[in-house]
């Protein structure tokens, strides 16, 4: 039976309960406030701190480890969960940048000193790259000593950002001497190491802190500037798709704040403003020369001279309010200047307080996403667009969005295809019924493609290795495998999130979700790929997904199929500990050999 515990505070209850219902946590899971809350917390940092629409809270989960409740590993912005997670994002690259995050949630009413010294003392342990001190931790433990191996690549130390959460009504008391000492010496502990290029006490959040993390994920993004150099307003458009717009120049001090947000008295990248913009951030090292000259240029003598050798920034937003020198922005997005806000970003310490630097800008209110569109890839037309940029703006993308919404309404069942990051913030719809497009290339990969081993893992890696197979303009007569593939990918969460043995198996969801064809369709009827033979399956397996009965004893099975396949030679104890498991092609080619063995439908 689960643990029963509750949490005293009504505000930050109401927080982890509403967090219980967007993510569809079970009512026996839901007993255990005090393990909730620590989920909450994981996902409040990753996302303020975060900026992978791939990344989940789970992926920081700890288990049992001593000391540390959320521990995230973030290579030039991207959460890392593999070795190879690495290696994607560091190829190309002269030099990156490294941010651990550790994170201890306690939902007592006080900071307490043994827990802060526990904390503290597993974050020196788990650093200790001689023996894994950790073993709940063994696996985030090797992916930082190979990162720490590539260390003639960092452009600086390592970053450490530590954050104690406790439900105090106060600020912690510093002043306490054994208080203090506790910090102090834990501190000073993993500063010896000499691993990171500072190590700061920790942020020590309370109630009150929390609060306002909460509100800063959860509030409209809005943001007010001062325009001192007039903008000129663009012609009315008299097809009202545009609401109005702007073009003007934009001192850079006030470009940083539509640029950034401040978080625990540090500056951070606002989260989710790049997300329609197309083109990845290159980084300002020599490869990249255009980024690197402007660097140079913006920290250089010349500095005045920024903005005239600049192409500059565009910015769509729901509205765009001009007030004589005071200009509003709401739910704004950067769909073109990624490179120059990330290059401002970099140089933010070595930047002349005192520059004199205007940004040519333009702003513009739309929420028309056709007109949106068109103004991405005018915008971006100065150089060739990837596939894999322009597959976001494609014709079948908002096809798929509305054959979500036929089925919404065809099975009384809520899922939503989220083609634009956030086009559903407004609504009260529960985040695990919102699938985006980079989880909707894995669910598809590995129902019709059979890839569930190249699915797992940082995003870039996954386009990669599904580029060219899906959102062909042919497609338009298979929107059904996207739907099912889709409707696979939510019932396979909330079997692995709330069933005890599906939780063993997370890191086998993807297979869980090929296994789904084979089981549920003719053998001689499975073709690989996207066609009238997927076309025809996703109907079969989408009479057993939307039968909870039976999907549940299905997917029973196949998580016994899944252990009878892979116990052969190891205990299932070794199976699951060893996380490359399932990113290897060889057990999906063991289990598929294995499954077509067995009967191959399900009445």
């Amino acid at each position: 039976m689960a643990k029963v515990t509750k949490i005293s505070h009504p505000i930050i209850e109401s927080y982890v309960e509403n967090f219980i219902n967007q993510y569809e946590i079970s009512s026996s899971k839901a007993r255990d406030q005090h393990t909730i809350f620590e989920q909450y917390i994981n996902s409040l940092i990753l996302s303020l701190y975060g900026n992978d629409p791939s990344a989940t809270f789970e992926e920081m989960e700890t288990g049992t480890a001593f000391g540390i409740d959320g521990l995230a590993i973030f290579v030039s912005d991207k959460l890392v969960t593999s070795e190879e997670d690495v290696d994607l994002i560091v190829e190309g690259l002269r030099k990156f940048e490294v941010s651990f995050f550790f994170i201890q949630s306690k939902t007592t009413d006080k900071f307490d000193r043994q827990d802060i010294s526990d904390f503290l003392s597993a974050i020196r342990r788990f650093f200790n790259f001689d023996k894994c001190e950790i073993t709940e931790l063994r696996a985030q433990w090797e992916i930082a000593k190979y990162i720490y191996s590539k260390s003639s690549k960092f452009k600086k130390s390592p970053t450490l950002k530590l954050k104690f959460v406790s439900l105090s009504p106060k600020k912690i008391d510093l002043t306490d001497p054994h208080l203090k000492s506790t910090v102090f010496m834990g501190i000073d502990d993993i500063n010896e190491m000499n691993l990171f290029s500072e190590v700061n006490i920790p942020e020590f959040l309370g109630i009150k802190d929390v609060m306002n993390l909460q509100s800063k994920v959860t509030s409209e993004l809005e943001i007010s500037i001062n325009m001192a150099k007039q903008p000129v307003p663009y012609p009315k458009d008299i097809s009202n798709k545009i609401k109005n717009g702007y073009y003007g120049l934009i001192k850079l001090e006030e470009f940083i704040k539509i640029l950034t947000d401040d978080v625990g008295g540090q500056k951070i990248l606002r989260k989710g403003i790049f997300d329609d913009n197309i083109r990845y951030y290159l980084g300002a090292e020599e490869k990249f020369e255009v980024n690197f000259d402007m660097k140079n240029q913006l920290i250089g003598k010349e500095n005045y001279l920024f903005g005239l050798l600049n192409n500059g920034i565009t910015i769509i937003g729901d509205e765009v309010t001009l007030n004589s020198e005071d200009l509003t922005l709401v739910n704004y997005q950067i769909v073109n200047g990624c490179q120059t806000s990330n290059v401002i970003f970099e140089c933010l310490e070595s930047l002349d307080k005192d520059n004199d630097i205007y940004i040519p800008i333009r702003l513009i209110a739309t929420e028309d996403e056709d007109t949106k569109n068109a103004i991405i890839r005018a915008t971006n037309s100065q150089t060739p667009l990837k596939p894999e940029q322009i597959a976001a703006l494609s014709h079948i993308q908002k096809s798929i969005e509305q054959y979500y919404t036929t089925k919404l309404k065809k099975n009384n069942f809520p899922l939503y295809y989220e083609r634009r990051t956030e086009q559903y913030r407004d609504d009260n719809i529960s985040r695990t019924k919102i699938l985006n497009i980079p989880f909707q290339i894995k669910s598809t990969a590995a129902l019709f493609f059979d890839l569930p081993h190249e699915v797992s893992g940082q995003y870039g890696k996954v386009e990669k290795n599904t580029r060219g197979l899906l959102f062909k303009d042919s497609d338009i007569s298979y929107l059904n495998s996207y739907y099912v593939s889709g409707l696979s990918w939510y019932k396979v969460e909330r079997f692995v999130q709330n069933n005890e043995d599906g939780r063993k198996f997370r890191r086998a969801r993807w297979h869980i979700i090929m296994l789904l064809k084979y089981l549920c369709c003719p053998l001689e009827e499975i073709a690989i790929g996207i066609g009238k033979k997927s076309e025809n399956n996703s109907k079969m397996i989408e009479l057993i997904l939307l039968d909870d009965n039976k999907l549940n004893e299905l997917l029973k099975r196949i998580i016994e199929i899944i252990e009878e396949c892979l116990t052969k030679e190891k205990s299932l104890e070794e199976v699951l500990s060893d996380r490359k498991v399932f990113e290897r092609k060889e057990t999906t080619t063991n289990l598929i050999k294995y499954v077509k063995n067995l009967v191959p439908a399900v009445e």
